[in-house]
């Protein structure tokens, strides 16, 4: 039996960790339901908080004044102020928690190295189509949070989440109706210590799932077979037929298993069996993951700003492998995985790279003597954008398909992928 959100927090104001999207849908949340929230953030730089004037800093002491802490998925669970909250004797939560509390429809869970928003879009979708009242909530934009105080009391309601290890790293309330796990590939080995400890906030999800229904990818069950895990036998293991032929715009390599698992998903459901093709027929696939190329004369530039892991990238390498020539824009902020694989298929697949960002160095480096055409790094999009274009030929590729998140240079992928389609159209206008 899950407990309340008042009895969690004892009368007492919650404090609330994070003044982004997710810790102010959290605050707001508690607010509905007439509960005291205390928002806490980390200073930095000049700036002493991040937009918000209330904003304070926890310390030992205020830990005192609060038995119930709320923490964004940007707070690691061995932070140092979870620690102290704890030590004083409160309960700790990630905002995916507090929202399962609040929540009283349905919830399927999303996660995945990569295909999560593309499947909690189009689950979504399809739902909607079968007259599903559902939304789609977490990593994709919106905090289930930001939901909960509108349509939280309502259990004709379902949610499509999709869940980052982040915010699944150590679940306690969440018990999720399905899940669908897409693949596991290396990600994010810059916040996680390892694969163990990556891989290990991920299948807590399967723990929480609690014997309902679970789909996975082939490389999720072999990581779990890796790791001494044993899947329930509620988990199905989602492996397309090598001639399974996925609707448009499902039909590319890299779609083609986000769709197989939402039918292997939609054939338990009870529902028309007919709906996930019909919805595919109305679906447009998330902006930037792989999207119909610009041309700037002959040279068309592929934006997958989305790819922000070596795993994407790679398979958007391979789906234009066969391309007579490729130029591969790639790197971003180091997530301090193996760079061994993603430069193999550089190598094998593209002619030239051409590097951005904190990583653009460390690739230059492996690829270096790889590529017939060079390696070149750059400083900005536009100095990137225009040096694909002088190494062109006619009818070149250009893939942008980073391999990195975009940190340190933008404020997300959609930025990211934005500014490189903004470059690309200088180049039409130059012409």
């Amino acid at each position: 039996m899950k407990p309340s959100i008042t009895e969690l927090a004892q009368g007492k104001p919650v404090a609330v960790f994070g003044a982004g999207s997710s810790g102010k849908a959290a605050q707001k949340l508690l607010e509905s339901l007439g509960i005291e929230a205390v928002l806490y953030a980390e200073s930095s730089g000049k700036k002493p908080f991040p937009d918000d004037a209330n904003c304070r800093e926890f310390s030992p002491e205020a830990a005192k004044a609060h038995a119930l802490v709320v923490y964004s998925p940007a707070f690691r669970p061995d932070h140092k102020w979870i620690a102290e909250a704890e030590k004083a004797g409160a309960t700790a939560i990630c905002e995916p928690d507090l929202s399962a509390l609040a929540w009283s429809g349905k919830i399927i869970a999303i996660t995945g190295t990569n295909g999560k928003t593309t499947l909690t879009s189009f689950l979504t979708h399809a739902l909607k189509l079968a007259e599903v009242d559902a939304i789609a909530a977490g990593n994709i934009g919106t905090p289930l949070s930001a939901f909960c105080a509108e349509f939280g009391s309502d259990p004709k309601k379902t949610a499509v989440c999709e869940l980052s290890s982040f915010q699944t790293f150590r679940l306690k309330y969440m018990r999720p109706d399905a899940l669908l796990w897409t693949n596991f590939a290396p990600d994010h080995l810059d916040w996680h210590r390892d694969m163990r400890e990556y891989f290990d906030a991920k299948f807590n999800l399967v723990s929480a799932t609690d014997g309902n229904p679970i789909f996975v990818g082939e490389d999720v069950a072999r990581a779990a077979a890796q790791y001494g895990e044993t899947l329930p036998k509620s988990a199905r293991v989602v492996a397309p037929e090598a001639d399974f032929r996925a609707p448009a715009p499902f039909d590319s390599s890299i779609q083609s298993k986000n769709y197989a698992m939402a039918a292997a998903f939609w054939r338990g459901t009870g529902l028309p069996a007919d709906i996930p093709e019909k919805a595919a027929k109305t679906f447009a696939l998330p902006a930037y993951r792989f999207s119909k190329p610009l041309k700037a004369g002959s040279v068309r530039f592929f934006n997958d700003s989305k790819a922000t892991n070596a795993h994407a990238a790679i398979a958007a390498l391979e789906e234009l492998g066969n391309e007579p020539d490729l130029i591969w824009l790639g790197g971003g902020k180091d997530k301090l995985c193996d760079l061994s694989e993603l430069a193999d298929a550089v190598a094998k697949h593209a002619r030239a790279a051409v590097l951005i960002g904190q990583t653009a160095q460390k690739l230059a480096d492996t690829l270096n003597g790889r590529l017939a055409g060079g390696v070149f790094v750059c400083g900005s999009m536009r100095q990137a954008v225009e040096k694909c274009n002088d190494l062109a030929r006619k009818n070149t590729a250009v893939l942008f398909s980073p391999a990195f998140s975009s940190f340190g240079m933008f404020s997300g992928y959609a930025e990211r992928g934005k500014s490189f389609e903004s470059e690309v159209l200088c180049l039409k206008n130059l012409k």
